[in-house]
């Protein structure tokens, strides 16, 4: 798949996720979220592109991240560094770094386990 099909489509996704408004509940799937809870860990993450990465916490806890503006150090980075207060990453405060090039978040979704696996395939 050629990159600007690819590039489209997670445009597409994270902007349907992104209509998505969250509650006070439990939040759906796809919903967007304020903040990630850190207290279980951050297990794996893996780049989508220059402005999009996966952050997971175990088999069911899986985060779309949209950064503020392309990372460029993000889809080749082998370390990558998150910051975050009291164990919480949130939206529009805290920031990634990868492989030493600092990036702010702006957005988080909520993914199902099947929507990771779509978006982590293309």
């Amino acid at each position: 798949m050629n990159n600007s099909i690819k590039y489209a489509l997670i445009f597409a996704a994270a902007l349907v996720l992104s209509q998505t408004a969250g509650a006070l509940a439990p939040a759906p799937m796809g919903s967007t979220v304020d903040k990630i809870d850190l207290t279980s860990g951050l297990n794996t993450w893996e780049a989508l592109d220059e402005k999009h990465l996966v952050l997971s916490l175990g088999s069911k806890q899986n985060y779309l991240v949209t950064l503020t503006r392309s990372c460029h150090a993000l889809p080749f980075a082998t370390h990558l560094g998150v910051s975050a207060s009291n164990n919480t990453i949130y939206a529009g405060f805290d920031y990634i770094t990868a492989d030493g090039e600092r990036c702010a978040i702006n957005t988080i979704n909520v993914l199902s386990k099947k929507q990771r696996s779509e978006l982590t395939r293309l």
